[in-house]
This record gives C-alpha cells, sequence and structure tokens, in this order.
C-alpha cells in the first residue's frame, strides 16, 4: 500500500501571505505576447512566481505546470522533508537533459547528473551499505536557486532558437535580479510548514510502517523554514548594489530500528548573490555578478555508530556584461567562471564490522550478529569552467517588403571536471571472537577489542584523483523574417565539443502565419534538431584504484597483501553527440477576452548514451554507447483569460490546461542501463502483448493525461495576491 494523498492547506497559505517591507506602486496589468507563448518561451516575472504554488522555492517547483513537463511517476507524499529540486523532463526527453542557466551560463551537473536519482532522493542502498566505487550524488542543477532571487525566468520547450544548445530537452534561464537606481529598499521573507500541519491519508498496514520511519524514503516527522533577505543600494542615478540571501532548511527525523533512537537529519539550501550594475552612458551598461550557493544533506549509514556522511553540492559562479549599443545593434559581451563541486564526506575515515561482544552495546544486522561504526572518508568531483560569448542582435532592417531581425554569436567553453579521494580510506572486517576453538580471551594484541574480538580481514581504499577536459566551442546565426502575415525565423547552431571530438549542425526554424491579419488567430509550425551536452561520468570513473585486500593468521600478526582487486573497470569509446529532431505545430484563437492554444509536437531521439557491458573479462568492463532511442509526441490544450476580469474588491485571472503524452522507447532508465539486445531480447511482454523493445513505454515520467485550473485573485485593499489551483494527472 502507499499514500494515496496529501494536504498542505496550511504551507499554500503562508505561500501566499508572504509581505514584503518595500512601497509598491499601482498594479499595472501586462498584456501577454501570445506569439511567444505559441512559439515556444514561457516568460515569469517575479509577481507570477510568487502567485505560483511551489513545494519548495526553486525552479523546477515553478515549471511543474507546463503542458510539456512531467516529473517522476513516483513522486508522493512520503518525503515531505526534502529540499531538492524535483527533476523534470520536457517532451519526455531525459530528465538529465535539460539545460539549467543563470544570467546565461550553463549550470547543468555533466559528471554524475543522476547521482540522487530520478526522485532526487538519495537512494536507499548508499544508507545499508558501502559501495567502494560510488561517485558523490550529484543533481542536474548544480546550483539549486531560489525563485525569491530571480527577477524573470524563461523557458523554451519547442522553437528553441539558435543562441542555445548543449541540451534535448528542454532551456531554463533564470535571471537574476538586478540593482534599482531609483531608491534604497530591501525586504524580508519567510515560510515555513512541518507534519503538525499536515493530513496524511493511509492506507491498511501501511501506516504503521510510514509512522516506524525506519527507512530515509518514510518522512512522518519535519520541519522546513524558507527565508529571504534583499537589499538594494543607489550609488549613483546610473549605478546601484543588490545584496541577497536566501536559505531553505530542514530537519527530518529517521529512526534506527536496531540502535533504538532516533537521528536527525539535517537539509539545507543557501545562496548569497551580490550584484553591481552601471549604466556608463547612453550606450553601454556594465554589470557584474557574484552568487555564491550551497547546498548539504546530513545522512546515516543505516544502524551504524558514528555512520553520519555528509552530502553537499554547490559552489561559486561569476560573470562580467558588458552590453554596447552600436551602429549595428546591440553587442553583449560576457566572461564568466563556474567552480562547483559534489561531495561524500563520512565523519570518519575508517570502517569497522564488529562482532557483537561484551562492550559492544548495540547491533547493527540481528541476523549476522554484525555492529559497524565509521565511515569511509571523503571523496569529492568538481568542476570548473571558464566561458567567454558575444552576441550581436542587429538593429532592424528592411530587404524589399521583407523586415529582418537578425542575430549571430559566438561561445567558447574551457571545461574541466575532477574525481578526488584525497587519501587512503579502510575497512576492518572478519571480526573474530574465537582462537583455535576457544573464546578469545587474549589482552596484548593489534586491530582488536582486547579480550573480546580481533579482525582477521583488512580492506584499503586508495587514493583517487582523475581528471577530464571537455572544452566546447560554439556559433551561431538567426533570422526574423517579417512579410505581410507572415513571420519566418530561420537559424543554424555549429558546436564543437572535445567529449565526442565532433563538429554538430543544428537547424532551427519555424513559420508563423497570422490569418487574415488581425491577430486573433495564428498558425505555426516548426522544425528543430538539438544535440545534448557533455558526460564525463565514465571517463571520470576510469581513475577508480584498486582494492587492497589484506589478512592476517591471528590477533598479533603482520598484515599480509592478499589480492588487488577492481570490480569494474571503466573505459572511453568513440562517441556520436546525442540528439533529438523536433516537428511541432499549433494554433492559437482568441476568443472575447480569452486566448485558446493547441500544440502539438513530436521529439525523436536518437545515438541517446547507454551502457556496453564485457562481462568475459576480468575485472568487468564497462563503456557508454549510442544506443538510445526514444519517440515522444505531446498534444496541449491551453485557455487563459486575456486581461484580468475586475470586480469591485478584486481582480480575477484564469488559466486552464489539459496535455496528453506518449512516450515510445527502448530505454526504460538513465544511461546507465544497457541496451536489450545485448541480452538477446528483442520483444517483451506488455498489456498481454508482445511488443519490440523498440517501442516500450517510458518506465517513468511518462503520466499520459495531466490537467490544471488556476484562478489568481488580486485585492487591491489588502494588497493581497491569492491563487488556487487544482491538479490533475493520470
Amino acid at each position: 500500500m502507499k499514500l494515496t494523498k496529501i494536504s498542505l492547506s496550511m504551507a499554500a497559505c503562508l505561500v501566499n501571505t508572504q509581505l514584503y517591507a518595500t512601497v509598491e506602486l499601482d498594479t499595472v496589468h501586462v498584456k501577454g505576447n501570445t506569439k511567444s507563448v505559441l512559439s515556444g518561451k514561457y516568460e515569469f516575472d517575479q509577481k507570477n512566481l510568487t502567485t505560483k504554488l511551489q513545494t519548495n522555492s526553486n525552479v523546477s517547483d515553478a515549471l511543474v505546470s507546463l503542458p510539456s513537463v512531467r516529473v517522476s511517476n513516483n513522486k508522493n507524499g512520503n518525503t515531505l522533508g526534502e529540499i531538492a529540486p524535483q527533476n523534470i523532463s520536457f517532451h519526455g526527453e531525459r530528465y538529465y537533459n535539460n539545460n539549467f542557466m543563470l544570467n546565461g551560463i550553463g549550470i547543468n551537473d555533466n559528471v554524475n547528473p543522476i547521482g540522487l536519482g530520478e526522485d532526487s532522493l538519495l537512494k536507499s542502498d548508499m544508507t545499508k551499505t558501502i559501495d567502494p566505487q560510488y561517485m558523490p550524488a550529484g543533481h542536474p542543477q548544480a546550483f539549486w536557486l531560489s525563485t525569491d532571487l530571480v527577477d524573470t525566468l524563461e523557458v523554451y520547450d519547442r522553437n528553441v532558437p539558435s543562441q542555445y544548445g548543449n541540451f534535448t530537452g528542454g532551456v531554463v534561464n533564470a535571471k537574476l535580479k538586478e540593482p534599482d537606481f531609483k531608491r534604497a529598499s530591501g525586504s524580508v521573507s519567510y515560510r515555513t510548514t512541518r507534519d503538525a500541519w499536515t493530513k496524511f491519508h493511509l492506507e491498511g498496514q501501511y501506516k504503521n510502517e510510514f509512522y516506524r520511519a525506519n527507512s530515509p524514503l518514510l518522512q512522518p516527522k519535519f520541519t522546513k523554514h524558507e527565508y529571504t533577505i534583499q537589499l538594494n543600494q543607489p550609488l549613483t542615478e546610473r549605478s546601484g548594489l543588490l545584496f541577497a540571501y536566501s536559505r531553505q532548511q530542514s530537519s527530518v527525523p529517521q529512526h534506527q530500528q536496531y540502535l533504538h533512537k532516533w537521528t536527525n537529519r539535517y537539509r539545507r539550501n543557501e545562496t548569497l548573490l551580490a550584484s553591481y550594475k552601471n549604466e556608463l552612458n547612453e550606450n553601454n551598461r556594465l554589470t557584474i555578478n557574484g552568487i555564491y550557493s550551497t547546498h548539504q544533506a546530513d545522512e546515516y549509514l543505516e544502524n551504524a555508530v558514528d555512520g553520519r556522511f555528509r552530502l553537499s553540492g554547490g559552489g561559486f559562479l561569476t560573470n562580467i556584461k558588458w552590453e554596447n549599443y552600436n551602429v549595428l545593434g546591440l553587442l553583449t559581451s560576457e566572461l564568466a567562471y563556474r567552480n562547483n563541486r559534489n561531495q561524500t564526506k563520512y565523519d570518519s575515515d575508517t570502517l569497522y564490522r564488529y562482532t557483537k561482544t561484551k562492550s559492544i552495546d548495540w547491533i547493527s544486522d540481528p541476523n549476522t550478529g554484525e555492529a559497524t561504526k565509521g565511515g569511509i572518508g571523503k571523496r569529492y568531483t568538481q568542476q570548473q569552467s571558464l566561458q567567454l560569448k558575444q552576441n550581436l542582435d542587429f538593429n532592424k532592417f528592411e530587404i524589399g517588403s521583407t523586415i529582418h531581425e537578425m542575430s549571430a554569436g559566438w561561445e567558447w567553453q574551457q571545461n574541466t571536471s575532477r574525481l578526488k579521494q584525497p587519501k587512503l580510506a579502510k575497512q576492518y572486517a572478519g571480526a573474530a571472537d574465537y582462537y583455535k576453538g576457544e573464546v578469545f580471551n587474549i589482552e596484548n594484541c593489534t586491530y582488536c577489542i582486547p579480550k573480546e574480538q580481533y579482525f582477521k580481514y583488512r580492506v584499503h581504499y586508495l587514493p583517487i584523483d582523475g581528471k577530464v577536459k571537455h572544452n566546447r566551442f560554439a556559433s551561431y546565426l538567426q533570422d526574423k523574417i517579417v512579410w505581410n502575415n507572415f513571420t519566418f525565423v530561420p537559424g543554424v547552431r555549429f558546436d564543437y565539443t572535445q567529449f565526442t571530438r565532433k563538429w554538430n549542425i543544428a537547424p532551427r526554424s519555424y513559420i508563423d502565419y497570422n490569418l487574415l491579419g488581425k491577430d486573433q488567430t495564428h498558425l505555426i509550425a516548426g522544425f528543430n534538431r538539438y544535440y545534448a551536452g557533455d558526460l564525463v561520468d565514465y571517463k571520470l570513473r576510469s581513475a577508480f584504484n584498486f582494492e587492497d585486500h589484506y589478512n592476517r593468521e591471528s590477533y598479533n600478526s603482520p598484515w599480509e597483501l592478499d589480492r588487488s582487486i577492481l570490480h569494474i573497470a571503466y573505459k572511453g569509446s568513440k562517441l556520436k553527440t546525442p540528439y533529438s529532431d523536433e516537428i511541432n505545430a499549433g494554433i492559437s484563437q482568441k476568443i472575447s477576452n480569452s486566448l485558446w492554444t493547441f500544440k502539438w509536437v513530436q521529439r525523436n531521439s536518437k545515438d541517446q548514451f547507454m551502457t556496453q557491458i564485457d562481462s568475459d573479462v576480468k575485472p568487468q568492463q564497462r563503456w557508454l554507447s549510442n544506443s538510445g532511442r526514444s519517440k515522444h509526441n505531446t498534444f496541449s490544450l491551453e485557455i487563459e483569460s486575456i486581461e484580468p476580469i475586475d470586480l469591485s474588491f478584486m481582480a480575477l485571472k484564469w488559466q486552464f490546461g489539459v496535455a496528453f503524452n506518449k512516450s515510445k522507447t527502448n530505454q526504460t532508465n538513465d544511461y546507465t542501463q544497457r541496451d536489450w539486445k545485448d541480452y538477446g531480447i528483442t520483444k517483451m511482454l506488455h498489456k498481454d502483448k508482445l511488443q519490440s523493445i523498440e517501442y516500450l513505454p517510458a518506465r517513468n515520467f511518462n503520466t499520459p493525461w495531466k490537467g490544471y485550473l488556476q484562478l489568481e485573485s488580486y485585492f487591491p485593499s489588502l494588497n493581497l495576491n491569492w491563487a488556487q489551483r487544482i491538479n490533475s494527472e493520470r
């Protein structure tokens, strides 16, 4: 049985009643750009974001209502104490194949984006056992940014401009808040929720299991807090500074069943933003941003003493942007540097596997009588990126009866990724409480508990240091051509990636027809190709060292090397860059004070990363291949009010949407999955029918139907925005 329903009405109420310590101008209602929504761009300003009903204040939660977005099918109310952004999939693409950006700078994890799994939760195996070939847990987003720090959120889910690359899913660009020159201002916000305000609807025997909380995936107790502080200070009439700090934290107790105690697992995500902006003159603007954003979570080896380990991630990013208006148009030049890491650090660098004796007052496994203590030290991955890019938006010009808006640009990235275990880690096992058939009662011993037990086996996990360089270069060109009632947007992007040593050409184009020229009816169609970013996971895993296994004959004998073991050898391979071809069509129609939009999007993905395995050699070898394929169709209808309905005491807006999607794939998991053909499997039984493995439904992120209805009310006398939303998925 499972948790079937969650009510969070109190938390939702707190979200909607945040008050900010700033003076606000009269409300201005802005009419949306229907052509942008139809063509594939969504844009949310801060006001839109504050009315989004989010479990946590992050970018992912703000997007889950989009018709093209799916979240994990396993998402439920079992783990309400977590603060990690949930993973999202655009049009059935892999959740780690999106491009998340801050101010146009990528913040994607190219090392181990699947580390926290599809549900953004640490895999339970990590708390039950030690995997000597583990990678520190990553997440598709290296920085977990709060939407409180975002000025505008741009989302492209189809017809993505040629300016953007390194994805096959969607593009999410968070534009951070910038200084305001007009006046000094500040704001403080606070949000909280907890289990006492939550009603869990549980069925059958699952209720008792849930409240026992013996698993990290069962969280009947939790407390969450969110804080944001912002300070804006003008320096001159043309320059200013902005400082902002955001923090999310939670406490999630877990019961250690055999230790008979509760352990508090803490989570924290904090971001410090500093922004300087200077309008040097009428034609030049300089912006400098610095962001330090880290997150961490405390976990415990189940029923182990001193078994705490901390997962941490994030880092810092800084960029300098110069905008120059010249005779050609707007030239934007940017220099950015990013440094982030994911780390797993145990409180101890030595793991002891004792047997139960009189001084050992705990037990980790009653079946084996083992009592575990300690951990295996520290290991981290690191990404460093230096990026330089320029974009030129040309002034509008005419050729004959056509109007042109051209843009062109280039970008260069120097990327270095690293895997490092700085120190030797050890494990002691084979604890013996008998010696030569008698109870061990010797005091003068080594690696032992005198008169109780001694260790017979030892494992050394040797230091690791691996490094991969994967530089990239790209250039692009795009033109927006308007002729009569037609708008045609052709573009092309050229990419070179050192990771695959390939040049890739990605055509982009769509056409919009304004029927009758009255801006009432628009027809649109597009064809585009998108290439994925780098994935250096296996290349870094090739740096894994052998384990040295030692044993000894008695309680005071020296250790002797028995064997060196490498369980799995990862190696590089010749790869193509995964890509996705997109075909889309749509129509939008204004009816009275409402806008109706119907869209169809098809994604056909090829050369997706999967794993090849050779088990006939020792050690077993694994490498990436391009065996993955998928096909996805999304049909959606969205209806929304164009202008707010002005009542005597409030202004009311409404939105309604419904979407249907269907996926077929030979890759039901992630890139660690092996191609079914390697097992000699060509067909599988699905819904009582044998189907080709080429056309299996996706296993996750594949909810066929989703719908929503949202009402947004604004009460001028109270300066209060109140959003109510009903979501349905099946």
